[in-house]
């Protein structure tokens, strides 16, 4: 292969430097280039040449899989050839404007590419060469082209024409084989470029292949080079699967179309291996309970049974069984972990606060799930995970051992009667209530004081009141069906809450139960005054506003005396606001409206007013919030254990004879399998493109 190579100068330390400067005269005016090699290229056997334009015009070797940067008229450009495989050349220009890649092309000439580049930029016709652009004479690339080893040279390959092609091979065994073949030679070509490229660790060791991927039609063959199990990346897929509660035919499912990930029964194996290993470490204690001690439900007075909306099936053999983990145990397991942790959760000296939370839910129509958990106060915003576990009142008169919150002497907290709840002169102290006393306490080392009421169900069950009381008073109105219904669900849509009105079994209104941040929303912001007119209107509006108000305090963690004291005189006169009777002459200008009865003050509102002020004193003295107490996270928990291990069979689990309980704790000793050891959360796989050109640096 010889040409007439140009009169351009060329300035250069490649191989050792990509940038190559050009310089040359024409028209006594210097003219100088500077290109950037991304990839040097090969010649194929089919070469192509550039145009001949006249008759003395150099052509030269154009080759394949060339990259080059360099820059025409003040915009910075990527150059690339690449051979068709109607054994032509695609010349590519791709450049970037602002945030936005451009690219334009030409199979007919380098000159050609250069031209759309000019056109798509709106620039003026030049005479640029796209030999010079592209840097086709740089002779010095020519040389080291043509230097190339031989085995690199995709024209010099030799084909074993005694194998069969792989289409032709039937067998599946066969068929492996000849990939396992094609694997080992593959190996031996990509350590020596391994080598090449010096792709070594921090440890100056060749980095490793673990496989190779390949694709044959709709079918996946992934080529392994290290037979050896990795644990800690099989210990992280058991954690992954328990986390997301991944049931097993789930993951083998997912198994069946991702050929990387590891088997289903490795997975299932190493899970019964952790629970093990971790169960001789914490040991797992099972109970009974007298099935005929206590049928009571665990439901509130104010929810329904639901029937069985998650389809579970309960075995008689269930009802009575009960698991316990030791806290003594947890705690000499946990606590190093504490102190070790960056910040360190506890350090010596500290004293240890404990949450006590419990939740309960009705499983088919036979059995109650009854959960008790404990967790670290100290570790503060935590508290409010799911993972981390306050019960809610009809949890804690059960454990209480008080009637329930319908009887005369209703409150956990004092001996108030039902029917004087309302009066905010009288004042109950956090007390024991002996008087509504049903059974021993089951905790009765625990202080009265250290029982701290649940602030979500403080928000859900006041406002359930709330819009109960206003709803009512639309229901009597005529025109409540054909105008006010849809004008009511119409202003929650503007609010962006979904709620919708609709009629009971007994022919009564009712309507969507919202959740506690869609609750918060239409307190906060829901027209009351669009549909009640007037002073009671205007009044309705203020108690619904000024109870958001009063609930966002509560939530603080930076609260002061003073604003406790402020707090607790807000929170009386916006109950004798809610029980307000009618004052002044009936029909006459002075009269005020009145708005509710004082029967509709219920025990949560008397809790609010009577006990939260000084349940914030105590709170405040230890460092702590209301906030840390909230049910929502042990009732998501306990939610997430029903879901999967009621309603389904998890992986590994679902063994004969062991109860559904025991799998439970199994899946939280895990849990803390994966914290002592920490297993990993995610492995890090870093997905390249090498045909992106932004890896062609």
């Amino acid at each position: 292969m010889s040409c007439k190579w140009t009169a351009r100068i060329f300035y250069h330390n490649y191989p050792n430097d990509p940038y190559i400067y050009a310089q040359y005269t024409s028209g006594g005016k210097n003219f100088c280039s500077k290109y950037k090699i991304i990839t040097l290229g090969h010649y194929p056997q089919n070469i192509k040449y550039t145009q001949k334009n006249n008759h003395n015009a150099v052509q030269y070797p154009i080759p394949d899989g060339y990259n080059v940067k360099t820059e025409i008229a003040d915009q910075m450009l990527c150059c690339e050839t690449k051979y068709t495989l109607a054994n032509k050349v695609l010349y590519t220009i791709t450049w970037k404007e602002r945030r936005a890649e451009w690219m334009v092309s030409s199979e007919r000439s380098a000159s050609g590419a250069v031209n759309e580049f000019l056109k798509k930029t709106n620039r003026k016709k030049s005479q640029i060469s796209g030999v010079h652009v592209f840097g086709f004479d740089i002779k010095i690339l020519h040389q080291l082209r043509i230097e190339q080893p031989r085995e690199l040279s995709t024209d010099k390959i030799t084909i074993d024409k005694r194998k069969r092609p792989l289409n032709e091979i039937q067998s599946l065994s066969q068929q492996n084989k000849r990939y396992a073949s094609f694997g080992r030679d593959a190996y031996k070509k990509v350590k020596n470029l391994i080598l090449k490229h010096r792709m070594v660790s921090e440890s100056e060791e060749p980095i490793c292949i673990r496989s190779m991927e390949l694709e044959n039609g709709n079918n996946i063959i992934n080529i392994k080079y290290n037979s050896l199990l990795d644990l800690t990346r099989l210990d992280a897929y058991v954690r992954v699967c328990d986390e997301t509660l991944l049931s097993r035919d789930g993951y083998r499912r997912l198994a069946t179309i991702e050929a990387r990930l590891i088997r289903e029964y490795q997975v299932a194996h190493r899970r019964i291996e952790i629970t093990k290993l971790i169960n001789n470490q914490i040991n797992i204690g099972t109970f009974n309970l007298d099935k005929g001690l206590d049928q009571q439900s665990i439901l509130d007075d104010n929810d329904e049974p639901q029937g069985n909306p998650d389809g579970i099936i309960v075995d008689e053999q269930e009802v009575g069984n009960g698991v316990y983990r030791s806290v003594r145990t947890l705690l000499q397991t946990l606590i190093p972990i504490w102190n070790k942790s960056v910040p360190p959760i506890l350090q010596s000296g500290d004293t240890i606060n404990l949450k006590l939370s419990g939740d309960g839910r009705n499983v088919g129509h036979k059995q109650n799930h009854v959960m008790l958990t404990f967790c670290l106060l100290n570790e503060k915003d935590e508290v409010l995970k799911p993972d981390y576990q306050y019960c809610d009142w009809k949890f804690m008169y059960n454990v209480m051992g008080l009637n329930a919150p319908n009887s005369k002497y209703f409150c956990l907290y004092c001996e108030c009667e039902s029917n004087i709840r309302w009066d905010m002169n009288l004042k109950w102290p956090i007390n024991k209530n002996t008087q509504s006393k049903k059974k021993p306490e089951l905790f009765p080392v625990i202080k009265q004081k250290n029982y701290i009421p649940d602030e979500l169900h403080l928000l859900l069950r006041i406002s359930d009141v709330l819009m109960e009381c206003f709803f009512n008073n639309l229901f009597k109105k005529k025109e409540f069906e054909r105008v006010i219904k849809s004008q009511i669900e119409q202003t929650m849509k503007s609010i962006q809450v979904h709620f919708e009105f609709f009629k009971s079994q007994g022919g009564k209104w009712d309507w969507t139960s919202l959740m506690g941040p869609n609750k918060k929303k239409v307190l906060q912001h829901f027209p009351v005054t669009n549909f009640i007119s007037g002073r009671r209107g205007e009044d309705i509006q203020k108690l619904w506003r000024d109870f958001y108000d009063l609930y966002m305090f509560i939530r603080r963690t930076d609260l002061k005396n003073s604003e406790i004291d402020d707090f607790e005189i807000k929170v009386k006169e916006w109950i004798y606001l809610f029980c307000r009777p009618n004052q002044g002459q009936i029909n006459s200008s002075s009269q005020v409206p009145g708005l509710y009865r004082k029967e509709d003050v219920t025990p949560y509102m008397h809790i609010f007013s009577q006990h939260i002020p000084e349940f914030l004193r105590i709170l405040k003295e230890k460092n702590l919030s209301l906030q840390f107490f909230f049910a929502s996270s042990i009732e998501k928990k306990n939610h997430n254990q029903v879901r999967l291990f009621f309603g389904g069979t998890t992986m590994g689990g679902g063994i004969k004879g062991k109860s559904v309980v025991q799998d439970i704790m199994e899946f939280e000793n895990r849990q803390l399998f994966y914290l002592l050891n920490n297993t990993s959360q995610e492995i890090q796989i870093r997905n390249i493109n090498a045909e992106d050109k932004e890896n062609n640096n």
